[in-house]
């Protein structure tokens, strides 16, 4: 009894556990079915360990891919076996008392052998024979390799007993009438399951080949040799929740795969499972959604829970599904109103009738409550998340822990439940919730990749642990992205091997959507969770390069990681889906060399690059490749071409351009580009295979506050702008937006030869008749890129620094004119005489700014316990960052900078001098736990006083929705420059989980030309 109580933290769950243990021993219950009778199967028996995945061997060569099983050759070796050739295929034997699983791996295998080889083989449960065979089950369930272990023919040890653990190894003459066999056995019937589909990978099959349409490679023969043990996972359950699944799976599955049933099924949830098991994942949230389509709940569709149990995989709900219920089973014209303090009796019975119904199947209950529809619970008015929280403590979670007492098992602590603190729930749960000591609290994210809050030290020591609830795919503020996958793998890589540091281990589950087109993000979680130790100093290039080796062959590896690098990068900006979402973080038409410009070129280049791939990759790849690489690509280069386009349209109506017109133009084609994609994904590619899976919906159908669900399809909004017949010379300077006035003389900022500063300046007409302009230097070292012309033009100024004169302010000035109207343009420049150029820092003002990336350090100091900076690879929106490892380490004060924390210094060479202000852009990480005092870091410049800085921004304030947006939280630091030349900026660490990205300084001088009246 008191090995009971102890899992209990309050007085009235002590109660309860009592109350049982009087149920247990008297045989007393309330409900139809007697307690002592409620033992599940599967009860934990305590044999997972947290770390038995570590004990996998390190990758040292950033094997990201490596197969978990023996080498599949396509010719003999010595002591090999032949699985099969053009002729004959080894038969398939396991044991008919085995998990329905084993058989179905079994059938899988015996599939993929046939579409690497063309040779059909069998799966069978009778008595093995033959020359060669493959011999699969598990310990304890298969008499079949039962017998090979009592004969000593096989050695289990190693894995007997363990989680989802299995070993491979061909032995000669292991029974009568077999000559030779490959054996795969498992731990439990996951593990036997994983083994097979192992050696599919091994034999070149991948995890993708129905999800992705992967062809399997053609090979003459199959041979195999040796032995492979494969320890448990790192993590205990990972899975992936299918959510909003009104614009991808539900049309497709209801639509196009699965009519029958008009929604999503046993049919479509089988091919789910198998993928999950070829990705070695074991748990699923399924899709549970009401609108703007209706998701039949899972568990009211027949078949489905049966067919989960088949494949042997696990099943739990999110954060607002209590006890395996689906909100929106509950109908409040029926049922009432889903409040427990006024409704308590009917909300029991519609929980725990779910309870009786899955009691017999492998399951992990949601425990709490959050109300129907995914908002904060129903409570009296006045009702404070406190007072919630006492509710759900005291009464919500022994109710549904006696469900579990009375129906699944006597101890409820055997059975696995989570907690999940999302949104008003982390608040309820920082306001004193206590929890049961076996419960999983499963930390979910912010929604946008950056997680809440990991376990404290004294929250670790529970036994129940930790996991955490990651996102892909949002609907929600500040706004949604539920079309294409652009969450970079080196950003979620930082955030999840932190979790793994404090040990959420026991729960991995990641919000994909619709699966597509999230292939790749969902493979690269999935792998992730297997091993985060293999995955430490993640290179993320070299993971795309691997990926696309496996996928498409090696030959164009290196383009296709190319690709995918200016994919990732491209989208974290900015994601395709917010690219209709104004904000600070648009991208500038008329500073830093014109921003939406460089964008729009870089997406082309990456879009000509991958446009080549497709035309030269063998026929059978270009199914795969379009789906997985191109159409993500094209999708995100034509909805920032038609949204930039179109913003581009509305300044130059501002700025009165004849021109107009033709922009909003190309805008229209880009957006109907766009549709036309879409249309060749669904109904063309893969011969129609995903038709719906991409459906837009008509805004028709949606109220206004579900309308940021379709930007992508939204028609931008257009600059429209009636030209008069006369032609008007004009001109406008980079970083106005205001055409010069002809009467005024425009000043662009300093020229600095140490920067090779260059400028733009865009001439045009604002009437229809043509305009003969000319532009001419007073000096010949400035350097003019056009001219002379008839039409719009932007032409570039730069200096030609073998001539220009010595100085540090040379003056010149251009002149654009026509027959009416003439411009002025006065410049400086800076050209000093005895300057070493090729001995300056790479960091160099320009424009009256200068930026430095985090990684582009030039000294590194460690503290002396061996906490340090370290370089986290394409994990920032400006590619690399620099955090502390590890996140463990403690917080540091101000006195103790100097002397214990580690720090970073960088320099850069500055032209001018006075106040400055530094603007540190990091990933908009929290406060790791509820421990940690911040996120904080310290700055100097030139050794004045350090400065502390937060970049802590509370969830749903008005900073963290511009964060979130811009994939990145800016701190702030004023300092004072008193003297040209080379500064110095040192770094040090306060707060660990910091993720530094890069640094602007800007001066005080502004960088916009003002005109000189």
């Amino acid at each position: 009894m008191d090995t009971l109580f102890n899992h209990f933290t309050t007085k009235k769950l002590k109660v309860f556990a009592c109350y049982i243990f009087i149920c247990v021993v008297s045989g007393c219950g309330v409900s139809d079915k007697n307690p002592i009778e409620a033992i599940s199967k599967y009860a934990s028996d305590n044999t997972w360990q947290p770390y038995d995945g570590m004990q996998v061997e390190q990758v040292s060569n950033k094997d990201y891919f490596a197969i978990p099983f023996m080498p599949v050759t396509v010719s003999a070796t010595p002591n090999s076996m032949k699985i099969a050739d053009h002729l004959t295929a080894a038969g398939i034997y396991y044991s008919q008392s085995d998990a329905q699983v084993v058989e179905i791996a079994a059938k899988a295998l015996a599939l993929d052998i046939q579409s690497v080889t063309g040779r059909k083989a069998q799966a069978l449960a009778s008595k093995p024979k033959g020359k060669s065979t493959i011999l699969i089950g598990t310990i304890g369930n298969s008499p079949l390799i039962d017998e090979l272990i009592a004969n000593n023919q096989l050695k289990v040890s190693s894995i007997v007993g363990k989680w989802e653990a299995y070993t491979a190894q061909v032995i000669k003459n292991p029974l009568k009438d077999v000559e030779q066999a490959l054996v795969i056995a498992g731990s439990d019937r996951r593990g036997t399951a994983y083994g097979v589909f192992a050696l599919s990978e091994a034999m070149g099959v991948s995890p993708w080949h129905f999800w992705g349409d992967v062809p399997a490679p053609s090979k003459p023969a199959l041979y195999i040799a040796g032995q492979h043990i494969q320890h448990s996972p790192a993590v205990k359950y990972r899975g992936i929740f299918i959510n909003d699944e009104d614009w991808g799976l539900l049309p497709w599955a209801s639509k196009t795969f699965e009519p029958e049933t008009g929604n999503i099924g046993p049919k479509t949830y089988a091919t789910i499972y198998q993928l999950l098991l070829r990705l070695h994942a074991n748990m699923i949230w399924p899709g549970m959604h009401e609108f703007p389509r209706e998701t039949t709940p899972f568990y009211l569709m027949p078949g489905n829970k049966e067919m989960a149990d088949k494949y042997a995989i696990v099943i739990s709900t999110s954060h607002h599904e209590p006890m395996l219920t689906n909100s929106h089973e509950f109908k409040e014209d029926v049922h009432g109103e889903y409040n427990y303090w006024s409704n308590k009796e009917t909300i029991y019975k519609f929980w725990e009738s779910r309870v009786k119904e899955t009691a017999d199947y492998e399951n992990i209950y949601t425990i709490g409550m959050r109300g129907r529809t995914d908002v904060g619970m129903l409570a009296p008015e006045g009702t404070t998340e406190a007072g919630k929280a006492k509710k759900i403590q005291n009464d919500i979670i022994p109710d549904q822990r006696q469900m579990i007492a009375q129906h699944v098992h006597q101890n409820p602590t055997q059975i696995p439940q989570i907690f999940i603190p999302y949104k008003e729930t982390l608040v309820q749960y920082q306001s004193g919730l206590e929890l049961p000591d076996d419960v999983i609290i499963v930390w979910p994210d912010d929604n946008h990749g950056y997680i809440r809050q990991l376990s404290t030290p004294e929250e670790q020591k529970r036994s129940g642990g930790s996991g955490v609830y990651y996102h892909l795919s949002y609907w929600g503020v500040p706004s949604s992205y539920l079309w294409l996958n652009s969450t970079p793998p080196g950003m979620t890589y930082a955030e999840m091997i932190k979790a793994w540091e404090f040990n959420a281990n026991k729960i991995w589950i990641v919000n994909v959507g619709d699966i597509k087109p999230h292939e790749f993000g969902t493979e690269f979680f999935l792998r992730l969770a297997r091993n985060p130790e293999a995955f430490r100093n993640f290179d993320q290039r070299q993971y795309f390069k691997q990926w696309t080796e496996r996928t498409f062959g090696q030959k164009y590896a290196e383009d296709i990681a190319d690709v995918m690098q200016s994919y990732f990068s491209l989208n974290i900006v900015k994601r395709p889906e917010h690219m209709h979402v104004s904000g600070t973080n648009t991208f500038s038409m008329i500073a830093k060399g014109d921003e939406a410009a460089v964008r729009l070129n870089k997406f082309e280049q990456a879009t000509q690059l991958a446009n080549q791939v497709y035309q030269n990759l063998p026929e059978k790849y270009k199914s795969a490749f379009y789906q997985m690489v191109l159409y993500p690509l094209r999708a995100s280069y034509l909805i920032n071409k038609k949204e930039l386009l179109a913003e581009r349209s509305r300044l130059w109506a501002k700025q009165k351009r004849a021109a107009t017109h033709l922009l909003a133009e190309q805008s229209i084609q880009a957006h109907q580009a766009l549709l036309a994609e879409t249309q060749f994904y669904n109904d063309i590619n893969a011969n129609g295979k995903w038709q719906h899976m991409i459906s837009p919906m008509p805004l028709s159908e949606l109220p206004k506050w579900a309308y940021d669900t379709q930007n992508p399809w939204r028609k931008a909004e257009l600059g429209r702008y009636q030209a008069p017949d006369k032609k008007q010379l004009a001109v406008a300077l980079e970083g106005s937006e205001n055409p010069l006035i002809p009467t005024d003389i425009g000043i662009l900022p300093l020229f600095n030869r140490a920067a090779d500063t260059r400028y733009f300046i865009d001439v045009f007409n604002q009437g229809k008749q043509a305009s003969n302009w000319t532009a001419s230097a007073n000096r010949p070292w400035v350097k003019i890129s056009q001219t002379s012309g008839k039409t719009d033009a932007r032409i570039t100024l730069s200096i030609d620094w073998d001539s220009a004169p010595n100085g540090t302010e040379i003056p010149a000035v251009v002149t654009i004119s026509d027959n009416d109207r003439k411009f002025d343009i006065q410049l400086k420049v800076f050209n000093p005489a005895n300057l070493a150029f090729g001995s300056l820092p790479a960091a160099v003002e320009n424009k009256a700014s200068v930026e430095i990336e985090a990684e582009n350090y030039i000294a590194k100091t460690d503290a002396d316990n061996g906490v340090g900076w370290q370089q986290f690879n394409n994990a920032a929106a400006s590619e690399h960052a620099m955090t502390v490892q590890p996140f463990t380490a403690a917080s540091i004060e101000l006195p103790q900078l100097q002397t214990r924390s580690p720090s970073l210094s960088y320099q850069f060479y500055a032209v001018s001098t006075g106040k400055v202000k530094i603007y540190s852009q990091a990933l908009p990480t929290h406060k790791i736990t509820a421990d940690h005092p911040g996120v904080r870091y310290a700055i100097s410049v030139n050794g004045d006083k350090p400065q502390i800085i937060g970049l802590h921004s509370n969830e749903y304030s008005k900073l963290w929705n511009v964060n979130t947006l811009r994939a990145a939280s800016i701190g702030i630091s004023e300092h004072q420059i008193n003297q040209t030349g080379i500064q110095n900026i040192k770094i040090w660490m306060v707060d660990p989980g910091v993720v530094l990205d890069k640094f602007t300084v800007k001066f005080d001088e502004s960088a916009i030309p003002t005109p000189l009246h």
